[in-house]
């Protein structure tokens, strides 16, 4: 009787093992997919251009230098520049070409072939020729230095020597500049300008302000 169930239970226990494998596989229920919510939409994989890719640089052949492209200065853009700049002689600046200017004396244009030479010269030659060229400017033919005060087409020394010169020429032209001058942020003639125009305003405005240009009008306007 206990090899009888000895065998039985092996039998019946490899029967166990086989049977339910099978039945597995084959009622095994087909797995559904979920279906895609409403409203998702699926964002599709975005591969870089071919263009992204490294690229190598060909290089320059020998013996080939390459131009530096040469800007315009902005201020050959403006109109005002164009305006009173267009009638200067057209003179490069050398020292032996000051010398002869000077010594040509020219019929009363020598400040505007100074401003010429001026515009055209090396930095550290500007503030002696702007010197010449506040001392021999009168005051009908001002607007080409008050522009250049305004917009600071020089500096350093060459500026100083038209402030300077600012400050001896009549209210008509130099308190219009000076309300310029205090519009901007760090000129080098602010301080100046601000002292002076408290003077003769009488009110103050701080610095930097744009309300020294109507204020200058109405004096200009009211003084005459």
């Amino acid at each position: 009787m206990i090899l009888f169930v000895t065998v039985r239970l092996t039998t019946e226990d490899t029967t166990a093992r086989k049977v339910p494998v099978e039945r597995q596989l084959k009622a095994a229920p087909e797995t559904a997919v979920p279906a895609r919510p409403e409203g998702v939409k699926l964002k599709a994989a975005r591969l870089p251009p071919a263009h992204h890719a490294e690229t190598a640089v060909p290089a320059r052949p020998e013996g080939i230098k390459l131009k530096a492209v040469r800007l315009p200065p902005a201020h050959q853009e403006n109109d005002d520049y164009s305006r009173l700049f267009a009638a200067l002689p057209e003179l490069s600046w050398s020292p032996e070409a000051v010398a002869e200017t000077f010594a040509a004396k020219g019929s009363g244009k020598l400040h505007r072939q100074m401003l010429a030479l001026l515009l055209d010269a090396p930095a550290k030659h500007k503030a002696d020729l702007a010197g010449h060229v506040a001392n021999l400017t009168p005051d009908d033919d001002y607007a080409p230095i008050a522009w250049l005060i305004t917009n600071r087409s020089v500096s350093g020394a060459a500026m100083q020597a038209l402030l300077e010169d600012l400050h001896d020429r009549p209210a008509d032209l130099k308190l219009p500049v000076m309300a310029g001058i205090l519009s901007q942020v760090d000129h080098p003639g602010a301080t100046e300008a601000e002292h002076a125009l408290n003077i003769y305003l009488q009110v103050s405005h701080g610095y930097p302000s744009d309300a020294w240009h109507a204020e200058v009008e109405t004096f200009l306007a009211t003084s005459q």
